[in-house]
């Protein structure tokens, strides 16, 4: 079965946002813009940063003020330049509390604009929890892996109570949930039916690119093919809802950076997050 057709999704997406097809197309708008609560969209060939409501602030003489996350995405010189110019034209606002931007823009950012024109949070500040992160897409089907025969997905009521188990000894900082009734879970079990790995799958609306998460694996079940047999099943299922299949692992882990690249992934944006 083919997959639906993003286009006409991003065509939707771009539409309510004034996104150009060029970014509403993007698969790292295309997973999380149905759920965004976009505040402002600047845009040029080469870089885009969307204003994302998070929550409301506190009091302010009677107002409240919206607090938000500026996503990037784009080339570092090309966003560090347009942030510029929204910076120095005041356009980027005081409630900016959290960045997820391409890996190097904000070095660049600090040659291109006065530090009091920005917000804090672009700002360098040696408190400000910062991680790197690559975003990863595919629309390749990966070849069998061995060890698939020991996949299954995880149904009923006791899945994510199952799959919390599992997550407790394989990954308790997992940040997809079980509980999030958006998620779809597969395992892999030992020839005693014990859960040793599972891969979570996120669509955030009907048509998006699953989003794969909290890719996890028993630590004393690690090198037995765990993570690609889970993650190449998993993969093939989306791409059977969707052109692209997702997912962000941190940039220094270089095991399943291997991992992933084998089953025919590609970074196709370099983050870093501050908040």
């Amino acid at each position: 079965m083919s997959a639906p057709d993003t286009r006409t999704l991003a065509r939707t997406l771009g539409g309510s946002t004034g996104l150009t097809d060029r970014w509403a197309s993007h698969p790292f708008v295309l997973v999380d813009l149905p759920e965004w609560d976009v505040r402002g969209v600047w845009q040029d060939e080469h870089a885009c940063v969307l204003s994302v409501a998070l929550e409301v602030g506190v009091p302010d003489g009677g107002a409240h003020h919206q607090r938000v996350g500026l996503w990037g995405m784009g080339s570092p010189e090309a966003t560090a330049d347009l942030l510029a110019r929204l910076a120095q034209a005041g356009e980027l606002g005081e409630h900016v509390v959290s960045t997820g931007l391409p890996r190097g823009t904000l070095t660049i950012l600090g040659d291109r604009c006065a530090g009091e024109d920005l917000p804090a949070i672009l700002r360098e500040r040696e408190e400000l929890s910062v991680s790197t992160w690559d975003f990863f897409a595919t629309r390749e089907v990966p070849v069998a892996q061995a060890g698939e025969e020991h996949v299954e997905a995880l149904t009923g009521p006791s899945a994510a109570t199952d799959v919390r188990a599992c997550l407790d000894v394989a990954n308790p900082l997992a940040e997809m949930s079980p509980e999030d009734p958006l998620t779809r879970w597969w395992g892999w079990r030992d020839h005693d039916g014990a859960l040793r790995g599972v891969v979570g799958a996120r669509q955030a609306a009907p048509g998006a690119p699953w989003s794969l998460g909290s890719i996890a694996t028993d630590p004393a079940w690690r090198g037995h093919g765990i993570a690609a047999a889970t993650t190449a099943v998993v993969t093939r299922a989306g791409l059977t809802e969707s052109d692209w299949v997702t997912l962000g692992m941190y940039a220094d882990n270089d095991a399943a950076r291997r991992v992933y690249t084998r089953l025919g992934y590609a970074v196709v944006q370099e983050f870093e997050s501050r908040r």
